[in-house]
């Protein structure tokens, strides 16, 4: 029996509470593409626009106060040695990108991928074909993608392997440390793609032997968009060479007429300027109301929903589920095709007339709840196709 909701019937009404578009009736279903901003990330922001409008003014320190607490924040839910490996980013393409151009490739240098992944952890590995790196791909077998093929993948010339933690289009959850495992062992750079999983779980790069997660905020973290991160492991940082520089990439960048100074370490020397202040706010508000409700309920509720959502696809005839059943190989995302909808563009966009809001990709149907969804929001969109 499919449990609805891991939280009572006053803590979901004071969850919902904090996200106003549904008291709209708006049904909000697209977390995988991007999450509304609740009531206390809108607070946040608002604050720090109103000291920068008609307060202080120059609050550059309280702004550096709260980058230095979401940084904590993060390190937390990714089990990060300690914060200085946590680098702020604007987006997932940024930080593989700083993975890529960081290292030195050699001719004939490998690196390892899959036929599934979004273009962000594929076009920054592309790139180095100037350097002669070759990419190769995995082909996934029934929309996976296994310990045991990625090791059968590996050759004396594979020098990274990247990964989504959770694909985009099918939502299947890759076994990061069985992977990781296998990465170790090898002497393969482990890459993770984490924006399709972080918010509705965490990951522990520790546990997980990875070398370098990358995200962006805006999907399951519930965070402004143009808000992302780094992790970065000991191994790696000591390896990586910083790919761009600035000002705040020095040992004292207030000593402003000293030029030839020591540089950071790359983790934070890739913080070359002035941060993206009002969007780490929301971030951080973000954060603190996950960890106030619990990640791990919320990883819980978001299964219930997307148990709910695999089971009812699975009992249709006319339904052909893409997305796993087994919880172990999912979170979020649930994909699938029905013999009864052949325009899914056109379909998604019919149903924004009901104010439900849903996506099409590739030709299929996807529904990403978050936690604060509800199995009468999943039924009203079910009956709408099924």
């Amino acid at each position: 029996m499919i449990k609805e909701s891991v939280f009572s019937e006053s803590e979901l009404t004071e969850i919902r509470e904090n996200f106003p578009h549904t008291k709209t009736g708006h049904i909000y279903l697209n977390h995988a593409a991007i999450s509304p901003i609740s009531r206390s990330v809108k607070q946040a922001i608002d604050r720090f626009i109103s000291d920068r409008y008609t307060g202080k003014i120059d609050n550059f320190e309280m702004g550096m106060s709260i980058v230095q607490e979401t940084r904590d924040l993060i390190s937390g839910f990714v089990n990060a040695e300690n914060s200085e490996q946590i680098t702020f980013m604007s987006n997932t393409s940024e930080g593989i990108t700083a993975v890529a151009e960081g290292l030195d490739w050699n001719e004939g240098d490998e690196i390892l991928l899959n036929r599934m992944e979004f273009p962000t952890n594929v076009q920054p590995y592309r790139i180095l074909d100037r350097f002669g790196v070759n990419v190769r791909y995995i082909e996934p077998e029934n929309n996976k993608v296994t310990p045991h093929m990625v090791e059968s993948a590996i050759t004396p010339k594979t020098r990274l392997f990247s990964i989504s933690a959770v694909q985009y289009l099918t939502g299947f959850k890759a076994d990061l440390e069985a992977i990781g495992q296998i990465c170790k062992k090898h002497d393969v750079l482990f890459v993770v793609d984490a924006i399709q999983y972080l918010g509705a779980g965490t990951i522990d790069v520790q546990a997980c032997n990875i070398d370098a997660l990358a995200t962006g905020g805006h999907k399951w973290l519930m965070s402004p968009m143009g808000t992302g991160f780094l992790y970065l492991s000991e191994k790696l940082s000591r390896r990586l060479k910083p790919y761009k520089t600035g000002w705040l990439s020095v040992q004292e960048p207030w000593e402003l007429s000293n030029f030839e100074q020591e540089w950071l370490p790359v983790s934070q020397h890739l913080e070359i300027g002035t941060p993206n202040m009002i969007g780490i706010a929301g971030m951080n508000a973000s954060l603190k109301t996950l960890n106030s409700i619990g990640p791990s309920r919320i990883t819980e509720n978001i299964l219930n929903l997307t148990d709910y959502l695999t089971t009812k696809c699975s009992q249709q005839k006319n339904t052909h589920l893409i997305s796993p059943k087994e919880r172990k190989e999912r979170a979020g995302i649930v994909t699938f095709t029905t013999r009864d909808i052949t325009d899914t563009e056109s379909f998604v966009e019919s149903l924004k007339k009901k104010n439900i809001t849903i996506s099409s990709r590739e030709g299929k149907l996807r529904i990403a709840p978050h936690y604060y969804n509800t199995i009468e929001e999943l039924d009203t969109v079910l009956n709408a196709f099924i």
